[in-house]
């Protein structure tokens, strides 16, 4: 697993004047908005007695408060009160008290938080240019897969999958299973495929109404990957290059654990815009979830591996899109933003409970109570590591 990244935390419709806990990365997280809406996320782990803040009060000032000894601490991860001694200065009662704080941003009904100490060096935020477009209607789901992060991804990541799992066959050539010509491009914060494939839409609903006739057409589609959100966006011109009629789908991955994911999904159409018609167009893309997830679930090994997946053989065009994750997977490990599995379960051996480091960490490195969780050392590589810019 990686810090420095921005993950989806939570949906906005699901953080209100309640605190909210969330596990992400193995650790858990206190997300709760202040006054004036603004969300604040934190390390849930009080450092007075290892208390959980998300089963604690938010307050006026914009604190949240311990429930066991009703310590409080802000939005920066400064104690702001300790309770029974509320007349004198946190930092004369206990000095250095502190909490980890998290950089935060609202977008696109989604609370996602940066989980490291280097926001400065973080990929941006997918852009989502539908959200906003009249011309567009949209539905979103989350659920949480058992599985990790990178089977969850890897499951919608491919072309060959498309006929196998989903049969959305490749009309027109000898092989209908084989990927059509792709153009794959390589970029510092992710990778994007476009393809043409000729191919039929899936009967029943209003969507057949799409295209005269029960014809093959010539669709396009993009595909982009971006490391912030580990998200996936696809459009499809569903109705037939030139229809101008588009599915899109934006797809984040957060690592609970693990072992462990929450998905969550924002679809957009720009078709049949009739609010009555949310529901299909709902559970049409959720048929193509469903079916990646129990594809992801069933895999092995189910811990992720540190690197190239050494239980895996990969082609060297049709796995191509993989490749490119690893590499970019790597890139992150060699700025020392990869966790070190191995030698966090071994700390943990030692009753210490860790966190993920955070900005406010990095300005004041002293006098935390709770250690960092370890990562590899700058330059660390590994064997398969191969194409890394």
């Amino acid at each position: 697993m990686f810090t420095n990244v921005w993950y989806v935390a939570a949906r906005s419709e699901d953080l209100n004047e309640k605190p909210l806990k969330v596990r992400m990365l193995g650790c858990d997280f206190v997300l709760y908005r202040e006054p004036g809406g603004r969300a604040v996320c934190l390390s849930n782990v009080c450092p007075h007695r290892g208390g959980s803040l998300a089963n604690g009060k938010c307050k006026d000032d914009g604190s949240i408060a311990c429930p066991y000894h009703a310590w409080s601490f802000n939005g920066e991860g400064k104690c702001t009160e300790i309770a029974s001694r509320r007349d004198e200065n946190p930092q004369d009662v206990a000095p250095g008290v502190k909490i980890d704080a998290y950089p935060t941003e609202e977008k696109y009904g989604l609370i996602w938080a940066f989980l490291g100490d280097e926001p400065e060096s973080a990929a941006p935020i997918i852009d989502m240019p539908e959200y906003n477009d009249d011309g567009f209607r949209s539905t979103t789901h989350s659920e949480v897969w058992e599985t990790n992060y990178h089977w969850a991804k890897f499951s919608n990541l491919d072309l060959v999958h498309l006929p196998v799992v989903h049969g959305i066959e490749f009309q027109n050539q000898d092989n209908p299973i084989a990927p059509p010509p792709f153009e794959l491009t390589e970029g510092d914060d992710g990778f994007d495929l476009v393809y043409y494939p000729t191919s039929r839409i899936r009967k029943g609903g209003e969507w057949e109404k799409l295209r005269d006739g029960d014809e093959a057409r010539k669709v396009k589609s993009r595909m982009k990957f971006r490391v912030a959100g580990i998200s996936l966006y696809g459009k499809v011109e569903i109705g037939g290059v030139g229809s101008g009629m588009h599915n899109v789908f934006y797809e984040f991955s957060t690592p609970i654990d693990e072992q462990t994911t929450a998905m969550h999904y924002i679809f957009f159409r720009d078709f049949m815009l009739q609010p009555e018609l949310d529901k299909e167009h709902l559970k049409r893309n959720l048929m193509q979830v469903r079916q990646d997830k129990a594809i992801a679930e069933a895999q092995q090994p189910r811990i992720a591996p540190v690197g190239p997946d050494p239980n895996g053989f990969y082609t060297y065009d049709e796995d191509s899109e993989i490749q490119l994750y690893w590499n970019l997977m790597a890139r992150m490990r060699e700025r020392g933003w990869q966790i070190d599995r191995k030698a966090w379960t071994e700390a943990l051996a030692d009753g210490r409970y860790r966190t993920i480091p955070s900005p406010v960490r990095k300005k004041d490195p002293k006098g935390w109570v709770h250690e960092a969780v370890p990562r590899y050392a700058r330059g660390t590589t590994f064997d398969g590591d191969a194409g890394k810019k």
